[in-house]
């Protein structure tokens, strides 16, 4: 009887201990590192971090390159548009002491248009005139000579313009050409329509592979020509 005490007591012992006292382990819900790997611990989670960030930055440097091309883009726009108003205001002004539009002529619009475009980083030999039997017809042939263009009017170089003007009489005959500005008044209230058409150059990658290596850019502008009866 006094042998079987200590095995009751062990056994009575071993069934009353906690849950938590028999397996501590199972409750625990940190993970721990197991001593003597911190270290290793560490560096996998810095080359971790590493990763993302390269994949990351990546990304975003070719988000910021796309704004910068698309940035230069809407910057020459805004100068090819007012360079068409300036030629077109130029070219429409009306001299009343001469009472004559001295200036209604290709040479005055394509100096003032060279000249607007000097801000823009453009040389003379960039911005060419060109004259044309007929006023530049519309892709979509619309009836006020606005854009679209057909891509043949555009320039074959990059970082070039062309000029085109249309001349319309009082009377509605229309001409790409003007060599000599009319010495009276004979086109008053007609329409002169500057047109700026530009091939402009991408440079990034990213872009160029949307867009292709360059992007037609064209703005015109209409003017009423002044005088007096």
């Amino acid at each position: 009887m006094t042998d079987s005490l200590p095995f009751s007591r062990t056994k009575t012992a071993f069934s009353s201990l906690a849950p938590t006292e028999w397996l501590p382990d199972c409750l625990n819900v940190v993970a721990k590192v197991p001593e003597g790997r911190t270290g290793e611990y560490r560096r996998k989670q810095r080359g971790q971090s590493l990763v993302e960030f390269a994949i990351s930055s990546t990304v975003l440097l070719l988000l910021a390159m796309g704004l910068i091309d698309l940035s230069r883009a809407f910057y020459y726009s805004v100068a090819l548009q007012g360079a068409a108003r300036e030629g077109a205001r130029h070219a429409a002004w009306f001299n009343t002491a001469a009472r004559a539009n001295l200036y209604l002529k290709d040479s005055e619009i394509a100096s003032t248009v060279q000249l607007a475009l000097t801000g823009a980083g453009f040389t003379n030999a960039q911005v060419t005139f060109i004259p044309t039997a007929g006023c530049l017809v519309p892709s979509d042939s619309n009836a006020s000579g606005d854009k679209p263009y057909p891509a043949a009017a555009y320039p074959v170089t990059a970082q070039t313009a062309y000029v085109y003007a249309c001349y319309t009489t009082p009377g509605g005959s229309q001409s790409g050409t003007n060599l000599v500005a009319p010495t009276d008044n004979a086109w008053r209230l007609g329409d002169i329509n500057v047109q700026i058409l530009m091939r402009f150059q991408l440079i990034t990658p990213f872009i160029q592979s949307i867009f292709g290596n360059t992007l037609n850019l064209a703005y015109n502008e209409h003017f009423t020509i002044q005088g007096k009866p």
